[in-house]
């Protein structure tokens, strides 16, 4: 029987329509560097890729020191002279701009008072999208960040830290999340069950465990929820 569900939130409950890749390039192509776009984005995921391996993050800094670095970074390449802070509070701001997917609210509000739901997510205390969440009003009985937790997903200790906060075993919870790395292959080191949603149609990886279960939206939630409980 399933008693409580940890979501994850970038790209599971809250899309990155605010987030700063093309921002960065405006700031950039905006204190007059030529820059090509589609260079840039290329440039821009294997340097976030690079940067955000979470596996690899020795000693542990904050997501918001990991934007900072980045930006900095693409500055001194481009031989930009803004100003790192202001610009960094800026897109901090922008990421503030992200939206609830479509089917979100309905999903939540349907589980509220069902199970016993929690966030659990690598994001600073003042995460942008997590303030989204709690700004439209959801409520959740456990919100886990690996800044309170000086740990990232998928380190198994922080999905101990959010079983503790939800007062459950690891047999009652489902992770819902839609990285393979942080939320699939992170909840079943920790003997939780993963439902990776995989709302681009990826294919699953063969070096990453398999999800017990895999959905495309979060509506197909409720329908493994339902078939768990009567099984």
């Amino acid at each position: 029987m399933i008693d409580g569900i940890l979501f994850d939130v970038h790209r599971t409950l809250v899309d990155d329509s605010g987030f700063p890749r093309e921002r960065i390039w405006r700031l950039i192509a905006g204190s007059g560097v030529e820059i090509d776009l589609d260079a840039y984005y290329k440039q821009y995921h294997q340097l976030s890729a690079q940067m955000f391996d979470w596996r690899r993050i020795d000693p542990f800094i904050t997501i918001r020191e990991i934007h900072r670095r980045r930006l900095l970074r693409y500055y001194e390449l481009y031989d930009v002279k803004r100003d790192v802070e202001a610009d960094l509070e800026y897109l901090w701001r922008e990421m503030g701009k992200s939206k609830i997917y479509p089917e979100v609210p309905e999903v939540l509000n349907h589980l509220k008072g069902n199970y016993r739901i929690g966030l659990l997510s690598n994001a600073d205390d003042d995460d942008p999208l997590i303030e989204i969440l709690l700004n439209a009003g959801f409520t959740f009985d456990a919100v886990v960040t690996s800044q309170a937790c000086q740990i990232y997903k998928p380190d198994t200790r922080i999905f101990d830290y959010a079983l503790k906060a939800l007062e459950l075993d690891r047999q009652q919870v489902l992770m819902v999340g839609d990285s393979l790395v942080s939320d699939v292959a992170g909840a079943v080191a920790a003997g939780i069950d993963a439902v990776w949603i995989n709302r681009s149609n990826q294919s699953l990886q063969k070096e990453f465990p398999k999800p017990t279960h895999q959905i495309s939206n979060m509506n197909q939630l409720l329908v493994i929820l339902n078939h768990r409980r009567y099984t």
